[in-house]
C-alpha cells in the first residue's frame, strides 16, 4: 500500500498507525504472558513398550511451579516399577540442578523433594524437604501433575527441568529422559 496516495486520508493513516500499535502491543503482551508456560515434546517409544514413556512435559512458572508429564500409559500396579525424577534448576549461577523430585507413578507410591548437588542427593539419609509440594496421578489421561510452592524452591525467577522416568519391563530396567540424559529444558521465566 502506498501511504502517499492521494486516495488515503490523513485520518485513515492515523487509524492504520493506531491499529498497528494495538496489534504490536498485543503481541508484546502475549509474549510476556506465555513466558510462564512452556511445553516440551519427547520422542515416543524410548522405553519400548513401557507405559512410563514420556510424551511431553509442560512447565508452568507462576504462583506455583507446576510440572505436567504426559506418559504413554500409566498403570496403577506396583509391578510396573514405574517412577519419575524431576530435576529442577533454579539458579543460573550454579551448575546443575538444585532439587530433585522423586516418586513412584503407581498407586500407593511415595514421593519426596530433596536437595541435590552434581545430580546426586546431597545427603541420602536426610529427611526430604518439608516444604509444600504435591503429585497427582491421572491414570485415565496418563498424566503426572506435580506442584511446588515457590517457597519450596527458593522463590526462583526462572526454572528449567530435566525429567527421567523408569520402570521394569520383562525383568529389566528401562529409562527415558526428556530429550536426552541430563538434558534440561530451556528456562521458563516467572509470569
Amino acid at each position: 500500500m502506498n501511504l502517499r496516495s492521494p486516495h488515503i486520508s490523513t485520518a485513515r493513516i492515523g487509524s492504520l498507525v493506531a491499529a498497528a500499535g494495538v496489534t504490536l502491543g498485543s503481541v508484546a503482551l502475549s509474549g510476556a504472558a506465555t513466558a510462564q508456560t512452556s511445553t516440551f515434546r519427547d520422542a515416543h517409544g524410548d522405553m519400548a513398550g513401557h507405559g512410563a514413556d514420556i510424551h511431553n512435559v509442560r512447565v508452568v512458572n507462576a504462583k506455583a511451579v507446576r510440572v505436567r508429564v504426559q506418559h504413554a500409559d500409566l498403570v496403577r500396579s506396583y509391578k510396573s516399577g514405574s517412577s519419575i525424577k524431576v530435576y529442577l534448576d533454579t539458579d543460573r549461577g550454579e551448575r546443575g540442578p538444585e532439587f530433585v523430585f522423586v516418586g513412584g507413578t503407581f498407586r500407593g507410591a511415595d514421593y519426596a523433594l530433596q536437595r541435590v548437588e552434581n545430580w546426586k542427593v546431597e545427603n541420602p539419609s536426610a529427611v526430604p524437604l518439608q516444604s509444600s509440594y504435591l503429585m497427582r496421578l491421572d491414570y485415565a489421561d496418563d498424566v503426572a501433575r506435580i506442584r511446588f510452592s515457590r517457597a519450596a524452591l527458593g522463590n526462583p525467577d526462572e526454572v528449567r527441568v530435566a525429567v527421567k522416568t523408569g520402570g521394569d519391563l520383562d525383568g529389566r530396567q528401562v529409562v527415558d529422559w526428556l530429550h536426552g540424559r541430563r538434558d534440561f529444558t530451556r528456562w521458563v521465566a516467572r509470569g
